[in-house]
């Protein structure tokens, strides 16, 4: 496949696709937006007009059978995410799958499982991989800038409000039966990816609580806290916190290793958050040897002098703040793209996506034995109040 040639479409004119996916897309030479659908004819053709794709469709199957499609964004309510990412798969489209892939642990590795057998390309959508200092956090601690990395924790907190209110196109994220939670696969599904990544080990055993706490029974039944402690296969331990009730966002990811520490935030800065991205390490480098990322954001503190006068650089953190463009969703497009045309896995693959399901799986497995889950599951777990759909044959 060439340069120009990827035809996408996308699933899902709501807001996560109005003000991340349509904008990445149109901006790509080596893609157009060739068809959009949507389960509102309306949203589906003013979608189509604005962002000028030539086809707009109000069933997926249809625009799989006609528009001739080589990749499709979902960004859909969760419970058909698995029916209309299998479809794609069986009609030879690549997908990406807006997070979280599935709600069940079933739902998830079905999609992993279609998509492996068609031969298509799987990438969900778990966009803080693609944040610039999220991947200079990996790059430095793959380096072992930070020694072994021993502990971590990843938040998110953050009100329905901020959202729902201001710029979701539709209510689905409330409705438990649809959605299948909040805090736990909504927030969560973020956290769980970047922390699981950041570690580079699998998930081992889980143990946490996600309830309804703050907002009212009339509001939503979906969890609004969620709380989990994980444990990887190399033995490190990881924290994950996220909630749905506290009105001043902040996300924060703090990454301690044996000879260092590195923190990282996206979505908000607060006065003990500053800067987006800090990092500590006890190694001793020159000037010279000073890893390139840290080279590049070191000012001096006190005079130029003070990094040369000593056999090292003296220790102390280093605030970095990398630009904001492009943004996570024009390089997470980029990506995926660049993986459709010459061949190369997605950098948050399928597999990736099931077992962030597996951790949120094992999270409600966890409130009803009171104990540590271990994974893989070896059952499916259906949240409260979900309401799976069958799968379509």
């Amino acid at each position: 496949m060439s340069t120009g040639d990827v035809k996408m479409g996308v699933i899902g004119c709501g807001s996560i696709a109005e003000i991340a996916h349509f904008p990445s897309i149109v901006q790509r030479k080596e893609a157009s937006l060739v068809a959009v659908c949507d389960s509102n004819a309306e949203r589906a053709h003013t979608a189509a007009l604005k962002w000028g794709a030539e086809q707009c469709y109000t069933d997926y199957r249809e625009m799989y059978r006609k528009a001739a499609l080589d990749a499709v964004v979902i960004a859909t309510p969760n419970n058909v995410h698995r029916n209309q990412a299998v479809a794609a798969a069986r009609a030879g489209i690549h997908v990406v799958v807006e997070k979280p892939l599935a709600v069940t642990n079933r739902e998830a590795w079905d999609i992993v499982e279609a998509c492996k057998q068609a031969g298509v390309k799987l990438m969900v959508g778990c966009d803080r991989r693609f944040w610039i200092h999220n991947q200079w956090a990996k790059e430095l601690i793959d380096a072992g800038v930070i020694g072994r990395l021993l502990m971590s924790r990843a938040s998110l907190h953050e009100h329905w409000y901020n959202y729902q209110n201001h710029v979701a196109a539709t209510d689905f994220r409330l409705n438990c039966r649809v959605a299948g939670g909040a805090a736990v696969n909504d927030t969560g599904a973020h956290v769980i990816d970047l922390l699981t990544w950041l570690n580079g080990s699998r998930v081992k055993r889980v143990v946490g609580v996600a309830r309804r706490m703050a907002m009212p029974e009339d509001y939503t039944l979906c969890d609004d806290t969620a709380l989990a402690i994980v444990e990887f296969e190399n033995g490190a331990l990881g924290t994950i916190s996220c909630n749905r009730f506290s009105p001043a966002v902040n996300q924060a990811t703090e990454l301690c290793g044996t000879e260092g520490t590195i923190f990282t935030a996206t979505d908000a800065t607060n006065p003990f958050q500053s800067w987006p991205m800090a990092v500590y390490t006890d190694k001793d480098y020159t000037v010279d040897t000073l890893p390139q990322i840290l080279k590049d954001y070191r000012w001096p503190q006190l005079f130029w002098v003070e990094d040369i006068v000593d056999d090292t650089v003296r220790k102390r953190w280093v605030p970095i703040c990398p630009p904001r463009y492009p943004n996570n969703y024009d390089r997470m497009t980029q990506h995926f793209l660049d993986c459709i045309i010459n061949d190369k896995e997605p950098l948050v693959s399928g597999e990736d996506g099931a077992r962030a399901i597996e951790v949120m799986c094992a999270v409600w497995k966890s409130m009803r034995t009171g104990a540590w889950v271990n994974l893989p599951l070896e059952e499916e777990i259906v949240p409260p109040h979900y309401e799976p759909l069958p799968p379509e044959e």
